[in-house]
């Protein structure tokens, strides 16, 4: 068994972090509470050893723990966005009130023949004062 800190966790975020307590074993929860609080603390780089440093784990816990955590402990990372989203809705969005939805769409990958819809990428390895401009419109290159 990896050697447990106590981590002095303020009880309206243990409160927060409760919502997750289902989409871990116990072990793994312990694990996502140091971590999150080592995110949350850490005014650099949001890294493994940035998160342990900045919840003060660094030297009490292994460093292959979190690793594990990310590579193979048990939790899904979609139930993890479902929870998410629900306590957002659950804190800020009133009793039975409707919520609005916005997706950015930026992040999809739109190429290809079928694909009915712009796709535009400015590369700018040349010459950062003349961008080379590309564009694709119905999968066929523009003239």
């Amino acid at each position: 068994m990896l050697p447990d800190a106590v981590l002095p966790v303020p009880a309206s975020l243990m409160t927060l972090f409760a919502w997750f307590a289902p989409l871990f074993t116990a072990s793994s929860f312990r694990t996502f509470t140091g971590l999150a609080c080592g995110f949350l603390a850490q005014s650099g780089k949001r890294t493994v050893c940035g998160m342990l440093t900045g919840a003060g784990l660094s030297r009490l816990w292994p460093h292959d723990r979190a690793h594990y955590f990310f590579s193979r402990a048990r939790w899904n990372p979609d139930d993890l966005g479902i929870t998410v989203a629900k306590l957002v809705i659950a804190l800020l969005v009133p009793g039975g009130g409707p919520v609005e939805v916005l997706i950015d769409d930026t992040l999809f990958r739109r190429r290809g023949k079928k694909v009915f819809i712009l796709s535009f990428r400015v590369s700018r390895c040349c010459d950062l004062r003349r961008p080379v401009v590309d564009s694709v419109i119905d999968g066929t290159p523009a003239a």
